[in-house]
C-alpha cells in the first residue's frame, strides 16, 4: 500500500506542468506545442499563463488571431490581480483597431498597473503625461513614472528621459545627462533613443557625472 502511494505521488509529480516548462516547451517547440500545457496551468488560475496565452492569440503565433478569446483570457488574469494582464488590456483598449476601443479604459488600465509597479504601464503612463495625450501635460508627473521604469529596467523609458533632459521639457536642459541616458538604446536600435541623439547631436556631449537630483541617480545598469 505505501509503495502505492509513493507511486502515484511520483505519477503527480511528472503530471504537475510549472509554467516556466511549458515556456521551455514554448520556446523550443514552438506556441501550439505550448498551448496545452499553458490552458492547463490557466484552469488553475496561474496569472502568467493566463497572459501568455493571451499574447499568443494576439499575436497569432502559430494560430489565428483571436482578440476576443486574448480579452477573455486577460479579463480572468486581471480579476486575480494580475498588473502585467491590466497592461495587456490597456493595449486592447487603446488600439481603434480592436472591436474593445476606448481610450479611457486605456487609461485607467494603464494607471492601475503603473501604480501596482508594473514597468511597461509607468512608461505608458508617462508619455500620457509628457505629449498630453489625453490628460493635461504635466512634466513632473511625467518624469516621475518615467524614472519608477527606469529603476526597474525598463530601458525604453530612458529614451524619454533623454527626451526630456535634451528637449529642456520640465527640466533643466543638461545634454550631457540626455547622452546618458539615450546611449545604450540608441546603440541597441531604439527608434526613439536613434531620434533623440541624431536631432540634439548628443554624441558630441560629454557625460554628466553630477547625477544627484532628488530621488534619482543614473541610469540603472
Amino acid at each position: 500500500m505505501k509503495q502505492l502511494v509513493v507511486f502515484l505521488i511520483f505519477i503527480n509529480i511528472l503530471n504537475a506542468t510549472s509554467f516556466q516548462e511549458a515556456n521551455n516547451v514554448h520556446e523550443n517547440q514552438g506556441a501550439l506545442k505550448a498551448i496545452p500545457l499553458y490552458k492547463k496551468l490557466a484552469k488553475q488560475n496561474n496569472t502568467k499563463a493566463l497572459n501568455t496565452l493571451a499574447i499568443i492569440f494576439i499575436q497569432g503565433d502559430g494560430v489565428k488571431k483571436d482578440i476576443k478569446r486574448a480579452y477573455k483570457l486577460l479579463k480572468k488574469s486581471e480579476k486575480l490581480h494580475s498588473s502585467q494582464a491590466k497592461y495587456l488590456l490597456g493595449k486592447i483598449y487603446q488600439s481603434n483597431k480592436s472591436p474593445y476601443y476606448n481610450k479611457i479604459k486605456a487609461y485607467n488600465s494603464f494607471v492601475d498597473s503603473a501604480n501596482e509597479g508594473y514597468s511597461k504601464s509607468q512608461t505608458m503612463i508617462g508619455k500620457y503625461f509628457l505629449f498630453g495625450k489625453l490628460v493635461d501635460k504635466d512634466y513632473e508627473k511625467a518624469l516621475y513614472y518615467f524614472k519608477k521604469a527606469s529603476k526597474q529596467r525598463d530601458y525604453s523609458s530612458n529614451c524619454y528621459i533623454a527626451y526630456m533632459y535634451a528637449s529642456g521639457s520640465g527640466v533643466f536642459p543638461n545634454f550631457g545627462r540626455a547622452h546618458q541616458f539615450a546611449k545604450d538604446q540608441y546603440r541597441l536600435g531604439n527608434k526613439l533613443c536613434k531620434k533623440v541623439w541624431k536631432d540634439y547631436n548628443l554624441g558630441k556631449y560629454k557625460k554628466d557625472d553630477g547625477w544627484q537630483i532628488g530621488d534619482y541617480n543614473k541610469p540603472v545598469k
